[in-house]
This record gives C-alpha cells, sequence and structure tokens, in this order.
C-alpha cells in the first residue's frame, strides 16, 4: 500500500511468499491446536465399546478444514482483486495484474478443491466414528457419503471449487471473474449450512448468521490479503487499489460484525458465557482480533497509505503487511475452533417431533389478525428487504437534491412492494404457511405475483444509474457494473419470454406435483430457496410484460399480452389440478407437520387450489390495465415523435408514401 503513481518492480529483496506462507500456516496450526484444547473441542478417547476414528482423524479433521479455509480466503481474495481491486483493462478486460491475479486464483482454488476433497474423506471418518481406512472403503463411502449434511456440503465445495480453478484460467474479463467470486463465495459458505447453526432451535437466525458469517470474512479477508501481498511485492499503485477495495471492505466488516452478534446469540445461553465457558472465551478472542485486524487495516489505509514513498517507508509497511497476515491467519484459525466445538447453548427441545422440524411451537388456529399482525423473524428477507428499500430512497433523495424528477409513484410502488415481501416472510403467515398448504399458497401467490409488480414498477434499476455517478477511465464503479449486468448475456438469458415462462408458469408444475415440494419444506434452506425461487421467477416475468427497466430485447405490446394470457391460462389449468386432486399435497411433509387444527389434510390441500384460481385474477386485470396504459402512452409518443420529424423534414415520408402510391397507380394504368 503505497503512493506510487507509476507501477514499480515487485521488491526483490521479500522473502519468498512459499517461506511466508508455510510459517503462516504453522502459526495457524499452533492457535487452531491452543484454540481447540481451551473450548474442549479437541480429541478425547470415548469410553469403552464405542467405535473411535482416532486422533490422526479427528485432529486431522480440524488442519484440514484450517487449510481449506485458507485456500478458499487467497482464492475470493485474488479474485476480488482481479475483478474489482486490480487496475482494469479496456472494454472490461483484466488488466496484466489482474490476468496474474487470475492465475494465482486458479493455483489457490486448485489447492482449494484438493483440501477440500481429503477435509470431506477425514469427516466422513470422524462423524462415522471409524478409521480413515473403513471410511474411504467404496462401499461405506458411496452410502454415506451423501447422506451425511456436512460431507454432502463438502463434496459441493469441492466441485465448485474445481470449476471455479478451471475458470479462473480462461477469464479475461472482469465481469466473468465477478462471477466466478460469487461461486467462490458460494462454496465457502456451504459448509455452514450444516454447521451447529442447523440444530438450534432459532435455526433461521442461527443459519442466516452463520452463511452471512462466512461469506462477510472470506470477502473482507479475501480482499484484505490481497491487498497485503500486493503491498509486500510492491507491484501496484496501492493507494488507488485500496480505495477501490474499501467500499467493499465497509461493507464486509459490517456484515461480519452484525452477522458475529446473532452468531453469539444463538450459541450462548446467557452472556456470561462468554467468560465463564471455553467457548465463549474463544469467540471473545476471535472478536477481540477481528476488531484488531480492522483498526490496523483503517490505520494502513488513513496513515501508511498517503505517508509512504521511499524504500525505508515501504519496507515497514510490507513488515506491517506482514502482521496483517498474521492476524488474519490466527482470527480463521480461531473461527476453525469454534465451528468444531459444540456452543454452551442447550437445544430448545419441543412438544412433539413436527414442532422439532419446525423449529417453533405450532401457531394457534389462524385468525385475520394472526395471520396479519404475527411476527416470526426471517433475518436474510427483512434485512435484506430493509436494505432495498433504503437504497431505493437514498437514491430518490439524491436525484431530489440535484433538483430531478423521479416520479413519487414509483417510490411508493417499491415501498409497498418491500412492505409485501416483509408481510410474506416475517408476518403471521410465514409460520402458517409451514404448516397448512392452503396458507402457503396464499403466501406463494402473494409473494410471486403481487410483490413483483408493484416492485417492478418501482424502476429501480434506472433509479441506480440515474444516481450512481460515472467512474473515471477504465475502472467499473457500482454504475458501470450495473450498465454491464443489464446488458450482459445472463440478462439475456434470464429475460428470454420463453426461460420466464418456463420459470414462472411451468415451474409450478415441477415444484407442487413432485416430490420437490415436500423435499423443500424439509429443511429452513429449502425453504428460503423456495421464496428465493418465487420472488426472483416473479420478479423476471413481471419485468419482461410490464417492466420499466431498460433490458436486452423488449416484446412488442401485443407480445407481452400474449404472454400474460398464456401464463394465465397454464396457471388455471394447474389450480385445477390441485382442486381435482384425490391426495393431500406433500404428505411427506405437511403430514407429519401438523397442528391439531388442521383436520383434513386433502380439503387443505384442495384450498390450497382454491387460493391459487382466485388470487390469481387480481394481479393479472391488474398488469393488463398497466399493460394497456403502457402501449396508449406508447402510441401517444410514437405519434408525437412522428408530428416532430415531419415538422422538421416538411412531412417527408408521408409525402414519399404517396409518391409510392401514384407511381403504383401509374403502372396500373399503363398495364
Amino acid at each position: 500500500m503505497t503512493t506510487m503513481t507509476s507501477r514499480s518492480r515487485p521488491d526483490t529483496t521479500t522473502a519468498p511468499l512459499f517461506l511466508v506462507g508455510a510459517a503462516l500456516v504453522a502459526v495457524g496450526v499452533s492457535a487452531l491446536t491452543v484454540a481447540l484444547v481451551v473450548a474442549g473441542g479437541s480429541y478425547e478417547a470415548p469410553p469403552p465399546g464405542i467405535t473411535d476414528a482416532g486422533p490422526i482423524v479427528v485432529w486431522g479433521t480440524a488442519i484440514l478444514r484450517l487449510l481449506t479455509d485458507l485456500a478458499a480466503i487467497a482464492t475470493i481474495g485474488w479474485l476480488l482483486a482481479a475483478a474489482f481491486i486490480d487496475p482494469a483493462g479496456k472494454g472490461g478486460i483484466v488488466s496484466k495484474e489482474g490476468r496474474a491475479d487470475l492465475k494465482r486464483a486458479a493455483i489457490a482454488a486448485g489447492f482449494w478443491a484438493v483440501l477440500a476433497w481429503n477435509q470431506m474423506l477425514f469427516t466422513l471418518a470422524d462423524v462415522l466414528g471409524v478409521p480413515l481406512a473403513t471410511a474411504l472403503d467404496p462401499n461405506v463411502f458411496t452410502t454415506y457419503v451423501n447422506e451425511i449434511p456436512i460431507t454432502r456440503a463438502l463434496l459441493g465445495m469441492t466441485v465448485l471449487a474445481l470449476v471455479v480453478c478451471l475458470s479462473a484460467i480462461a477469464t479475461s474479463s472482469t465481469g466473468a471473474a465477478a462471477v466466478w467470486v460469487t461461486i467462490a463465495v458460494v462454496a465457502a459458505s456451504l459448509p455452514a449450512l450444516a454447521g451447529h447453526g442447523a440444530g438450534m432451535g432459532d435455526h433461521a437466525l442461527a443459519l442466516t448468521a452463520g452463511v452471512a458469517h462466512v461469506a462477510a470474512a472470506t470477502i473482507w479477508i479475501g480482499g484484505l490479503f490481497a491487498l497485503a501481498v500486493h503491498a509486500a511485492r510492491r507491484d501496484l499503485p496501492m493507494r488507488r487499489a485500496a480505495e477501490r477495495f474499501s467500499g467493499i471492505a465497509l461493507v464486509g466488516f459490517t456484515l461480519l460484525a452484525v452477522s458475529g452478534l446473532a452468531n453469539a446469540y444463538t450459541r450462548l445461553e446467557t452472556p456470561d458465557q462468554i467468560l465463564t465457558t471455553g467457548y465463549g472465551q474463544l469467540l471473545l478472542t476471535k472478536v477481540l482480533l477481528l476488531i484488531g485486524l480492522g483498526a490496523l487495516a483503517w490505520i494502513i489505509r488513513t496513515r501508511v497509505i498517503s505517508t509512504l514513498g521511499t524504500s525505508s517507508r515501504a519496507s515497514v509497511f510490507a513488515r506491517v503487511a506482514g502482521l496483517e497476515l498474521t492476524v488474519m491467519v490466527i482470527a480463521v484459525a480461531l473461527g476453525v475452533a469454534l465451528a468444531m466445538t459444540a456452543p454452551p447453548r442447550i437445544n430448545v427441545e419441543f412438544a412433539s417431533f413436527g414442532e422439532s422440524l419446525l423449529g417453533f411451537a405450532y401457531p394457534p388456529p389462524p385468525t385475520a389478525s394472526g395471520l396479519i399482525l404475527g411476527f416470526r423473524l426471517d433475518p436474510l428477507f427483512l434485512v435484506g428487504s430493509l436494505i432495498a428499500a433504503s437504497l431505493y430512497c437514498i437514491g430518490y433523495a439524491r436525484l431530489r437534491a440535484r433538483g430531478d424528477a423521479w416520479p413519487i409513484g414509483r417510490l411508493i410502488s417499491w415501498l409497498l412492494g418491500i412492505g409485501v415481501v416483509i408481510w410474506c416472510t416475517n408476518a403471521g403467515i410465514s409460520s402458517y404457511s409451514q404448516v397448512s398448504v392452503g396458507l402457503h399458497m396464499l403466501a406463494h401467490m402473494t409473494i410471486t405475483m403481487l410483490a413483483p409488480i408493484l416492485l417492478v414498477l418501482g424502476a429501480p434499476a434506472t433509479l441506480a444509474l440515474r444516481a450512481l455517478r460515472p467512474a473515471t477511465g477504465n475502472e467499473r464503479g457500482p454504475r458501470e457494473w450495473l450498465t454491464w449486468l443489464l446488458h450482459s448475456w445472463i440478462t439475456r438469458i434470464f429475460t428470454n419470454p420463453v426461460y420466464v415462462f418456463i420459470v414462472y408458469v411451468l415451474g409450478l408444475y415441477g415444484l407442487y406435483l413432485t416430490p420437490v415440494f415436500g423435499w423443500l419444506m424439509g429443511s429452513h434452506v429449502g425453504h428460503i430457496g423456495m421464496q428465493m425461487h418465487f420472488l426472483i421467477s416473479g420478479y423476471l416475468f413481471y419485468w419482461v410484460v410490464i417492466g420499466i427497466d431498460p433490458r436486452p430485447r423488449p416484446l412488442p405490446y401485443w407480445g407481452r399480452m400474449l404472454l400474460l394470457l398464456l401464463a394465465l391460462a397454464v396457471h388455471g389449468i394447474f389450480a385445477v389440478i390441485l382442486m381435482m386432486g384425490a391426495t393431500p399435497l406433500a404428505p411427506e411433509w405437511y403430514g407429519i407437520v401438523r397442528p391439531p387444527w388442521v383436520t383434513d389434510p386433502l380439503q387443505d390441500s384442495l384450498y390450497g387450489g382454491q387460493v391459487a384460481w382466485g388470487l390469481s385474477e387480481i394481479p393479472t386485470l391488474l398488469v393488463m390495465i398497466v399493460i394497456g396504459v403502457q402501449w396508449s402512452r406508447s402510441d401517444d409518443r410514437e405519434a408525437a415523435r412522428r408530428d416532430r420529424q415531419a415538422d422538421r423534414d416538411g412531412d417527408a415520408e408521408l409525402n414519399a408514401y404517396n409518391d409510392r402510391l401514384a407511381q403504383l397507380a401509374e403502372r396500373d394504368r399503363s398495364s
């Protein structure tokens, strides 16, 4: 991190990176060992008669997890550097420095895939309580590897890490690098879905906080890692690189702090356990280290970068970067120790097996006030919705402050859409939808038909394009990234009418008329994924049909009306199928999670079909009116445009048309 205005050669006096890396790994393993002993997560021989994987497997699993996490952080750091931090090339092509970082990311991802695979093998042996040789037996491996959540997650991580490894080698654009960053973060977050949070009574908060914590940590620490290495090598103009990363770092550190507090809440029974238990002491130490790391990064950003210029000061900064890397590795080691240690919080015991699957007690018989005014926290949708509403309001205020107009109706539409999303996911209906097919269909129809209509009419992309400031030179700021996304091949696919029709309408058949529905309802992750599918598919459909925001290939208005009517017809057939069903829907879930007031599961499923039939009419009528208004305004604008053109050229188009008709008439008379 330096004030160089031109790129200088790497510092040849810097110790070889592999020696530095080996030293950091040794520090991390040492910190992990001490942390596991303190927190009680180290190896203990089981009582006689109980199978034992052995100390090699137990300690090997912990060490492999640490190494896997470090490889993931390195991969994400180098990809972040290539996509967002390094100087950009022309036309979205990565620069020379970005290309070098992509190669480093590919190497790190290769190590990541190998380490994740080996961690999966050791974890399988540890969970089954058998020696490693037994776990490697083909019969044992194929039988259990996909049945245990954590090994299944590690298998997915291995596959995605390989995809990132191979893709990074062939990547030449910053847009593609950003895509691989997203995939790498998803891969790193997979084990959090199968960790301690899955067994907590409040597993919605525990799982959401766990995944957010991993994602924030890998992005923030990964970016700091890439910056620190570049600073030690002195091969980038570090002031500008640090400025590019500062926004990402602020968001990552804030999310890390908030998710860390949520994690502590879900894993500690009482506040005093922070000091009285080994788990709490380890958690407190990690928090202090992360705060110190944040302070160190801030000092480097505000003090060191602005004063660097001489080789002696650069040498001082290289040592500071080394300290920063050391603190990072120790913090990651403590995080691994926490993940592998049982928290002191006692799991909530429920009165029935169905309630234990839900993670909360059955709600009372539904009433209007209970459905509308009840509340059950879903942190992902609540926080995400509030952020979306806040960003929109900030953009609106920025336009108003500089005197630009923005229709107040769009602001109201966006905020109403956000309110509908929050109601569907956090109000009483969100609890009832998990125990009743009919009420599930009420929430589904609202979040997939009403909320997207309101959100699309808010035109968030158009507002963002007007509110965000353009970047300078070849760099890509938020506005440039949004422009790239709106015109990318990804958006062309997602806004293809055939695609949106299949996902939005025909996806109903694949979801509700197959065992997929019950399978997704069986886990919090599946339930969240289903809600995300409802919201996103609805948004894409109505973006194509009535969207104001720019899209690659807009449909003509008659095509939009035809697509809407076709969707209505196919949706109506689906509702009829549900109403004529002879068996309850998803008995593998709703047959188990069944409160006393659901006396007839079949009637409940038939009620769901009636809701699907009835609630599709009002949104469709609303959309037809919107299309009609847009069509009429489009014709008025076209007529006004032609009038202006006629005024400019003396109605040349009409005169040419009349001349053509006269020529045709003359030819007919001649023949």
